[in-house]
């Protein structure tokens, strides 16, 4: 696989599988066979280019598209259930998830870092903040929404995109516990 890893899976029965994201497309394959699984999407494949592992919440699929959503898909037939826009109303290119994503099971909750906005260097044609790119956007799989952002650089001219995964974590600091969400970022932020 040309992309930054695989996904593998468990079901009920104990059959063991792997979700395979090549080129456009995403393969579920049996991980004892190394066969598809024809019955997923089209002849075992959906249509749905990433460059970042799909993850598994419930018996879905969740997948951080180059296309600039979240789509989730039923895990064992592949049928898109609805996908969730990162940029709404966007006047420039980029702005992809591509640093990773991670995966808050227990909350339903997708974060996603994106990449800076296009062309990188040269901002005139694409006006405003461009917003969530270069971004960590938050998304509430339960309520099909975008919970919150926080854009790291505003109108990236300098490809300070964030290239690190978000980190889930329990920060303690006086004895309490904080739900805090860690990604590193180019600008040291």
């Amino acid at each position: 696989p040309s992309r930054r890893g695989i996904t593998g899976f468990i079901d009920k029965n104990k059959k063991e599988y792997l979700f395979l994201p090549i080129g456009d497309k995403i393969y579920k394959v049996h991980a004892e066979t190394g066969k598809l699984v024809d019955s997923f999407g089209s002849n075992g494949s959906i249509n749905v280019m990433t460059i970042i592992p799909p993850m598994i919440y419930k018996k879905f699929l969740v997948v951080a598209s180059i296309h600039r959503a979240v789509s989730v898909f039923d895990l064992n037939t592949g049928e898109e259930k609805f996908s969730m826009d990162i940029h709404n109303n966007r006047n420039f290119g980029g702005g992809v998830p591509w640093g990773g994503v991670a995966l808050d099971k227990t909350k339903g909750l997708v974060y996603v870092v994106t990449g800076n906005p296009l062309p990188s260097l040269y901002g005139v044609n694409r006006p405003g903040a461009n917003k969530n790119s270069s971004s960590i956007v938050a998304f509430d799989l339960n309520s099909k929404k975008i919970l919150w952002t926080f854009q790291d650089v505003n109108h990236d001219l300098w490809d300070f995109d964030i290239p690190s995964p978000p980190i889930i974590h329990n920060l303690k600091i006086n004895e309490k516990l904080f739900e805090v969400v860690i990604s590193l970022t180019k600008t040291g932020n």
